[in-house]
C-alpha cells in the first residue's frame, strides 16, 4: 500500500459534470476544492474512460486525505476508491436519487452497495434512500442541498410581463408538455422554463406560445437571478423520488414556490409552498395562486430556507464527526437473551446506528421474542443454553455460559482488534470472558444491573449465606477493579459501590431507560385495568399487588389486575390469585413482545410497581416504572431509596411489602381520576432527565467512545 503524503490536499469533492452547485458547496464545507470532469465530447464509453484518467490525474496530484465524489455515474467512486484504499483517504459518496430508482442505472445497484459500504459515509437527498442504503450496511447521511443567499444572484433579463420561472433541465422527468401547455392557459404570465432545449421534441417547441420562453442554460449567478427577479418559481417533476435542488434555490431566493404534489416533496418543504398536479389546469391555477399571494408565499419561502437551513447544518455536524471519528468495533457480552432485553437491544441499535460494527455474545433467542433485528453491522453469536429460573440451575448455566463466551470473545478478539468490550453482569466473574480482547488493547467496561452481595443477601439463608456472601463481595471487588470502567444503573448503586472502594472517577451511572415506540392514543378501559409487568420472581413483590386486588375486590367489583410476564414464581402467583377467589380477575399474559406489551400497559387505568424493601429492592430503579411513566399512564409503587431519588413525586407511594397501604392508594387514585390525571403528567416531567435521548451520550462516554450524532437513520428493531 502506497502511503499518503503529508502535504496533500485536505479534501477534493469530484463530479462527472460540467457544474454542479452542491458539490461546490460540499468541498467548502469539507475545507477542499472542487473539481469538475465533463470529460471530451466523445461517444459514452470513451468519455468514462477520459474522465476516469482525469479523476486518477487529479488524485495523484492533489493527493487529498479526504475525497467526495458524485455518483452517479458509478464508474467515478469506483476510480476514487481505488485510488482511496491505496493511499488511506477517506472516500464520501454523494448520491443523487438517480443512483437508487433510474432504471438506466439498475444494473449498477451490486456496485453501489460494495462502495458505499466502504465509504466513511454515504450521502444521500431523501429519507426512503438514507433508509435504502441503510439496509446496505453502509453509514448513510441525509444532508438536504445547500440554501444560496441572495448576494450570490446576478441579473435578470426584462420583461414586460410577470414572469414565472420554472427551473429544470427539461430533461425526460420533466413534464415540459405540460408546462407549455399551462402557459397557454395563463397568457398574462411570462413562463421562462430553464434547461437545454435541445431535449425538448421538436412538436412541444413548435406548439409553445409565445409567453413560453425556453432560456438555455444559465450561468449559475445568472440562473439565481432570473429566480430572485421572477413573481414565482415553478419546479415540476414526474419522478416520485426527486428531491429538486431548485426548490432549495427559491427558497433562499425568498420567492413564492410552486412543486409538483408530490409525496417526498410534501415532506420535505411542508406547508410553506403550494403543490399542483401534472396537468395544466392545475399547474396553472396554482402558479396563478402564487402571483396573486406573492407576499404572504415569499415570507413562507424565507421561512422554510432558515429551516432548510437548520436542518443541513446538522447534517453537516454529523458529516463533520463521521470523518473526523471512522467507526470502531464493539464487542458485547451477555448473559441475557437478544432481543427480549430490552436494554441490550437498547445499546445495540445504538451503536449500529453511531456506525459501529457490534459483535454480541448472548442467549439463544427465546421462545417469546420472535424475529431478532437483523443489520449488517450486527453480527450475533448465541450460546446454546436455555434458560431456567431455578437458583438450583444458576450456578452450572454461569459456568457453562461463561466457558462458551471465554471461548467466543478470545476467538473473535484473534480475529478482530477492538475499541471497547462491554461486559454484563450477572454473574459478575463474566467479564474475564473479556481477556483476550482487552490484552489486544481493548477497553473492558463491566456493567453492573444487580449488586451480587445484596442479591445473594436477600436471597439465600442458612449456613450458605455467610460464604456465599463472601465470594459475591470478593468476586464483585475483582471483577470492578480489572474493568477499566464500571456501569451502574441508578444513583444509589453508584453510592454503594463509593463506599465499598471503587472510585468514583471509574463509574457512570446510564438509567435502565431506552427509546419508546410511538404508544397507541390513550383510551383507559371502562372498567379500572390495575397492570404490572416484568419478571416474575418474588423481589418484585407480585403476590401484594394481587393481595391488594382481594383487599379492594368487594367495594371494586369490576377491578382486574393484568400480571404480564413469566418467571419461577407464576405457579405461586396463579394458586395465590385462586386462593383469593380472583382467578377469573387476575390474568396472566406470559411473555408478549415488546411493542405489545407497551401497548397494553398504555390502556391501563394503574400501574403498579409494588417492589420488596427486602434489603436488595432499596437500589431498584425498575424499567417497568419508566415505561409506565413515559407511557403516561399513573403509577403507584413501592417506597424505596432508588425510586425516591429520582422520582421525589409524580408517583403514588406505598409501604414496601403492605398490601394494605398498597389497595389504600391505589384506591385514591381510582376514586380521584383527575388527581391521577395531574400526578401522571407531573411524573412525566421528571421523567424527562432520564429518557434515553438524555442518557445516550452518558452511555457512550462510558464505553469511552466518540460522539457523533447518529448517521443511519432509524435501526432495525
Amino acid at each position: 500500500m502506497e502511503p499518503r503524503a503529508s502535504e496533500g490536499a485536505l479534501a477534493l469533492a469530484l463530479a462527472w459534470a460540467r457544474f454542479q452547485p452542491r458539490t461546490q458547496a460540499l468541498a467548502g464545507v469539507l475545507g477542499g476544492r472542487v473539481a469538475f470532469v465533463p470529460g471530451p465530447p466523445r461517444p459514452l464509453p470513451l468519455r468514462y474512460v477520459a474522465c476516469a484518467l482525469e479523476t486518477w490525474r487529479l488524485l495523484r496530484s492533489e493527493r487529498p486525505e479526504q475525497v467526495l465524489v458524485v455518483t452517479p455515474p458509478v464508474l467515478a467512486p469506483l476510480v476514487a476508491w481505488l485510488w482511496c484504499r491505496r493511499h488511506q483517504a477517506a472516500l464520501v459518496v454523494d448520491c443523487h436519487t438517480d443512483a437508487f430508482h433510474a432504471a438506466r442505472w439498475r444494473w449498477a445497484r451490486p456496485l453501489h452497495r460494495f462502495l458505499l459500504r466502504r465509504a466513511r459515509a454515504a450521502l444521500v437527498h431523501t429519507e426512503e434512500a438514507e433508509e435504502l442504503v441503510r439496509t446496505w450496511g453502509a453509514p448513510g447521511l441525509l444532508v438536504p442541498d445547500d440554501v444560496p443567499d441572495v448576494t450570490q444572484a446576478g441579473v435578470a433579463a426584462a420583461s414586460e410581463r410577470p414572469v414565472v420561472l420554472v427551473a429544470g433541465s427539461l430533461d425526460g422527468n420533466e413534464p415540459v408538455a405540460e408546462t407549455v401547455a399551462a402557459a397557454a392557459m395563463a397568457p398574462e404570465l411570462e413562463f421562462r422554463l430553464t434547461g437545454d432545449v435541445e431535449r425538448v421534441p421538436e412538436p412541444v417547441r413548435e406548439a409553445a406560445p409565445a409567453n413560453a420562453v425556453f432560456t438555455g442554460f444559465l450561468p449559475y449567478e445568472r440562473f439565481l437571478g432570473e429566480m430572485l427577479a421572477a413573481r414565482a418559481v415553478a419546479v415540476f417533476s414526474t419522478d416520485p423520488h426527486i428531491m429538486n435542488r431548485a426548490a432549495f434555490e427559491a427558497a433562499g431566493m425568498g420567492r413564492p414556490l410552486v412543486l409538483s404534489d408530490l409525496p417526498g416533496l410534501r415532506a420535505r418543504f411542508g406547508q410553506e409552498v403550494l403543490y399542483a398536479a401534472n396537468r395544466p389546469a392545475e399547474m396553472a391555477a396554482a402558479v396563478r395562486r402564487a402571483v396573486a399571494a406573492e407576499q404572504e408565499l415569499a415570507a413562507r419561502s424565507r421561512e422554510l430556507a432558515a429551516r432548510l437551513r437548520r436542518q443541513r447544518a446538522v447534517a453537516l455536524d454529523r458529516l463533520q464527526a463521521m470523518l473526523a471519528h471512522p467507526p470502531a468495533r464493539v464487542l458485547r457480552i451477555t448473559q441475557h437473551s437478544f432481543p427480549g432485553m430490552p436494554v441490550v437491544r437498547r445499546d445495540v441499535v445504538e451503536l449500529v446506528e453511531r456506525g459501529y460494527e457490534v459483535d454480541l455474545i448472548c442467549l439463544r433467542l427465546q421462545e417469546h421474542e420472535g424475529d431478532p433485528p437483523v443489520h449488517p453491522r450486527l453480527h450475533v453469536h448465541r450460546v446454546p443454553i436455555r434458560h431456567r429460573r431455578r437458583l438450583i440451575r444458576y450456578p452450572l448455566e454461569y459456568a457453562l455460559f461463561f466457558a462458551w463466551a471465554l471461548a467466543l470473545a478470545s476467538w473473535l478478539g484473534l480475529r478482530h482488534r477492538y475499541a471497547v468490550v462491554q461486559v454484563d453482569n450477572l454473574p459478575d466473574h463474566l467479564v474475564w470472558a473479556a481477556l483476550v480482547p482487552r490484552w489486544r488493547g481493548a477497553r473492558c467496561v463491566l456493567t453492573l444491573y444487580e449488586l451480587t452481595p445484596e442479591m445473594v443477601a436477600a436471597r439465600v439463608a442458612g449456613r450458605l449465606r455467610r460464604p456465599m456472601l463472601a465470594l459475591a463481595g470478593a468476586v464483585e471487588r475483582l471483577a470492578t477493579g480489572w474493568a477499566d470502567r464500571v456501569v451502574v444503573v441508578s444513583r444509589c448503586c453508584f453510592e454503594a459501590l463509593r463506599e465499598r472502594g471503587v472510585p468514583a472517577e471509574r463509574m457512570s451511572i446510564v438509567v435502565n431507560s431506552y427509546p419508546m415506540p410511538v404508544p397507541p392514543r390513550r383510551r383507559p378501559p371502562g372498567s379500572p385495568l390495575l397492570i404490572t409487568h416484568g419478571t416474575l420472581v418474588r423481589r418484585y413483590g407480585i403476590d401484594r399487588a394481587i393481595q391488594a386486588l382481594g383487599l379492594l375486590a368487594p367495594a371494586q367489583p369490576d377491578l382486574r389486575l393484568t400480571v404480564m410476564g413469566d418467571g419461577e414464581q407464576r405457579p405461586a402467583l396463579e394458586a395465590l390469585a385462586q386462593e383469593l377467589g380472583l382467578e377469573d380477575r387476575v390474568e396472566f399474559t406470559g411473555w408478549l413482545p415488546w411493542a405489545e406489551g407497551l401497548a397494553r400497559v398504555r390502556q391501563a387505568t394503574l400501574c403498579l410497581v409494588p417492589v420488596l424493601g427486602d434489603g436488595y429492592g432499596r437500589f431498584l430503579l425498575p424499567t417497568k416504572l419508566l415505561e409506565a411513566v413515559q407511557l403516561g399512564v399513573p403509577v403507584v409503587c413501592s417506597r424505596v431509596p432508588a425510586i425516591e431519588v429520582y422520582f421525589p413525586e409524580g408517583v403514588s407511594y406505598a409501604r414496601a411489602g403492605d398490601a394494605r397501604d398498597l389497595a389504600d392508594r391505589i384506591h385514591e387514585l381510582l376514586s380521584d381520576p383527575e388527581r391521577a390525571r395531574r400526578q401522571a403528567e407531573r411524573a412525566s416531567e421528571m421523567v424527562a432527565e432520564l429518557t434515553w435521548e438524555r442518557v445516550r451520550e452518558r452511555y457512550l462516554e462510558a464505553l469511552g467512545l466518540a460522539v457523533p450524532e447518529p448517521v443511519l437513520g432509524t435501526a432495525a428493531s
